[in-house]
């Protein structure tokens, strides 16, 4: 009895663990992410009226609010708040966790429903300049976001990597076209999509399966890591898991440009992490690609953008600094040099950063003024060595829970 009680209970106590240990970091970073927000919101607002103008008159506004909505909803993670002793402990419990998963499942659609309003009354403020959404338009947007949610807790019994492909791309011009449609007001050919996927995937589920415990956790880990990094954006998350791959051509190259000397040792070991962490380098590249296509679609403009990028770039490859093992940090060099040696890196891989960006802006010859360039150097050596040479402090700890 007391087993089956545990049971019953279980998830809200997870929930309960999960919003205590976030609340904590939140309750840090609380004040700084207003003013973040009011900044960025503001930068965003003025780029995004810029790129609406930008876009060619024959695209309408439904194509682009409805891949915006689609891309989001791919990005939909089931939390289920399991762990990986799960596997021993709960696995001979599993028909008795019915109510446990649909309890996920409800908690996972009410989430996304309201992110999913929030963002849809942003967007057509922006583009059509009203937010009404009617209780039709309301349940067919609830609509939508249950076949999603369905279709992500399907991937679980996908059985190879070509299955999960097809599922994909169903999944992703499924969700379009509900949008476009809904959008265009053709509400019939949203109701005819929507009840037949629905009704395959009702029965799909309907099946007697036994739950995917690798997939449950690897998605719930997911879910974890993106909350923690957006956390580590303002504040150092202590053991904060990093995926990496070896990338051995731009090792070689970092090795090639690195002189051998005691000096250079950190700035060797720092650039061979950046390269490798697939959190840091995909960062890096995600930002500079944004960058190039600001830059290039709005040159007039885009040096204020660049500088926003380089900011970002910078601020978040600060916690790099406490990703060298402990046993590193016994090489007999002098903290002074260890710190002086991550500026040194920053410094480099922020001002590649700016020429590239650079670059882009120069192929409009006549708004690539060389003053951009002073501003951007200037920019880059004054940040680096002002702003985060006072968060620097590679033997120290990060914050501990």
């Amino acid at each position: 009895m007391g087993i089956f009680m545990d049971i019953k209970t279980l998830w809200n106590l997870r929930a309960e663990e999960f919003y205590r240990k976030i609340f904590r970091y939140y309750s840090i970073i609380g004040a700084n992410v207003v003013y973040f927000f009011l900044v960025i919101g503001s930068i965003f607002i003025y780029y995004f009226n810029l790129f609406l103008q930008w876009i060619p008159s024959q695209i309408s506004v439904e194509v682009i609010i409805s891949l915006f909505i689609t891309f989001f909803l791919m990005r939909t993670n089931i939390r289920t708040f399991v762990k990986r002793a799960d596997i021993l402990f709960l696995l001979a419990l599993e028909v008795k966790l019915k109510s446990y998963f649909i309890k996920s499942l409800v908690y996972s659609f009410v989430i996304d429903v309201i992110k999913l309003l929030s963002l849809i009354t942003i967007l057509l403020f922006l583009f059509v300049h009203t937010t009404n959404i009617n209780l039709p338009t309301f349940i067919l947007i609830v609509g939508v976001v249950f076949y999603n949610i369905l279709m992500k807790w399907t991937e679980q019994w996908l059985e190879n990597h070509v299955q999960f492909v097809l599922h994909r791309l169903n999944r992703f011009f499924s969700i379009y076209l509900m949008c476009y449609f809904l959008f265009k007001n053709d509400w019939i050919f949203v109701l005819v999509l929507m009840s037949v996927n629905l009704t395959y995937l009702i029965y799909f589920i309907g099946k007697k399966r036994n739950l995917n415990w690798e997939w449950l956790i690897a998605e719930e880990e997911s879910a974890l890591l993106r909350n923690f990094k957006f956390i580590n954006f303002f504040i150092d998350v202590p053991n904060l898991k990093r995926s990496y791959r070896n990338r051995r051509l731009l090792t070689m190259i970092v090795k090639r440009c690195i002189p051998y000397s005691q000096s250079s040792t950190f700035v060797y070991l720092y650039s061979h992490l950046f390269v490798r962490y697939n959190d840091y380098f995909y960062l890096y590249l995600r930002l500079t690609v944004i960058g190039i296509f600001v830059n290039y679609a709005m040159p007039t403009s885009g040096w204020i953008f660049t500088l926003l990028i380089l900011f970002a770039t910078g601020f978040q490859v600060i916690p790099l600094q406490h990703e060298i093992k402990e046993s590193v940090l016994l090489y007999p060099i002098s903290k002074a040099q260890m710190n002086d040696s991550f500026l040194k890196f920053v410094l480099v891989i922020l001002y590649v950063q700016f020429f590239i960006l650079y670059f882009a802006q120069f192929i409009h010859t006549s708004t690539a003024e060389i003053y951009y360039l002073v501003i951007g150097s200037l920019f880059v050596y004054l940040f680096v060595y002002i702003f985060v040479s006072k968060r620097v402090n590679v033997t120290g700890s990060p914050f501990k829970e």
